[in-house]
């Protein structure tokens, strides 16, 4: 199956990009409005839920890393006394 599409003049190729982009534009707001809200929470910097949850997730983060680091420094100063 072919399929061949010309266009006469740039008022014709304008109108059908337009048209293009407007079906496009048209998904874009269905998809946007069944779809839930709290899916773009995390974009919408006025949103307590979104913001409040990532940083509680970094904090743990940190808590973790900083965790593994003391860890880490205690195994240090234990071999830097054992040297002689």
């Amino acid at each position: 199956m072919k399929i061949d599409v010309s266009f006469e003049n740039g008022f014709e190729k304008a109108f059908a990009v337009g048209i293009v982009l407007f079906a496009m534009a048209a998904l874009l707001l269905v998809g946007y409005l069944i779809s839930p809200g709290a899916a773009y929470a995390e974009w919408d910097s006025a949103s307590g839920f979104g913001d409040s949850y990532y940083l509680r997730e970094i904090a743990d983060n940190i808590d973790d890393v900083s965790g593994e680091l003391s860890g880490i420094s205690g195994t240090l100063s234990n071999i830097e006394r054992a040297l002689p």
